[in-house]
């Protein structure tokens, strides 16, 4: 929760307004209208998503769908959102490409593969490895959304090993039903991960104290997590070719499905 350099999310780049215009420059004289009506929103994309995060962190409201909603309009409707999610749908297909590689070809082929010397190391060293792997760079805040969910999901193989005496052997053993699991785990994690890097100074700034920020945080998380899963639970991901040359656009369509559904709330 936070970090020491609180991002605030993109601005509004709209003509009509003064330069430095903040939705929010003055909390204690100016309450946002609990009640904007949708040409307002479509007009002030990230105006009206900071305005909702703010008012769901004040205790003000508790519409989280309208979080999401204008969070996936601001950053241009579900095609657009799905579209430049290149960090996730790239550490998507690579942590699909990882888990298919260790079923098929086995440990040692694949880690040879991607140049890991796994011999005489850890399971925790190894595993800090893969993430590396999985998502290789930390330029941009996608960049760092997808790194984050790709520790949140390679925790799941991580219980999965313990459970196994810590025997990174038994990775070749997988099944579906763990393959999926750590996949559904990323692409949910990394929807996550991703809006909190641009609202979630807005639950720091607005809530009454830290836990209470930390619990409007997880109300948010829940919402996403309730409302994906469905449409990630009808997705066979262990049975994807993610060595294709369309695989991108496959994975894309599934983070369109996503932020479809979260950009149409009821």
């Amino acid at each position: 929760m936070g970090t020491s350099s609180i991002y605030n999310g993109p601005k509004d780049k709209n003509p009509l307004l003064p330069e430095g215009f903040e939705d929010d420059y003055n909390a204690d004289n100016q309450d946002e209208s609990m009640n904007e009506d949708l040409t307002n929103d479509a007009e002030f994309p990230w105006k009206a998503t900071k305005s909702a995060t703010s008012q769901f962190a004040k205790g003000r409201s508790e519409n989280k769908g309208r979080i999401t909603r204008n969070y996936v309009r601001a950053l241009g409707g579900a095609s657009n959102a799905a579209k430049s999610a290149k960090a996730g749908i790239r550490a998507t297909t690579q942590l699909g490409n990882f888990l298919s590689d260790i079923v098929t070809e086995g440990i040692n082929a694949t880690f040879n593969k991607l140049n890991i010397e796994y011999k005489d190391k850890s399971v925790e060293a190894l595993f800090s490895e893969i993430v590396n792997v999985v998502a290789r760079d930390s330029n941009s805040k996608d960049d760092i959304a997808a790194k984050n969910a790709s520790m949140e999901a390679l925790s799941q193989l991580y219980d999965y090993v313990e459970e196994n005496d810590m025997d990174i052997q038994v990775l070749e053993k997988m099944n579906e039903v763990i393959i999926n699991k750590v996949m559904k785990t990323f692409i949910n994690s990394f929807l996550i991960e991703r809006l909190l890097k641009d609202l979630q100074s807005r639950f720091e700034k607005y809530a009454d104290n830290l836990s209470v920020a930390v619990a409007k945080e997880n109300e948010v998380k829940e919402y996403i997590t309730e409302s994906v899963e469905v449409k990630l639970n009808e997705i066979r991901f262990d049975n994807l070719a993610y060595n294709n040359k369309n695989i991108d656009t496959v994975i894309e369509s599934i983070y369109r499905d996503c932020y479809e559904i979260l950009e149409d709330y009821l």
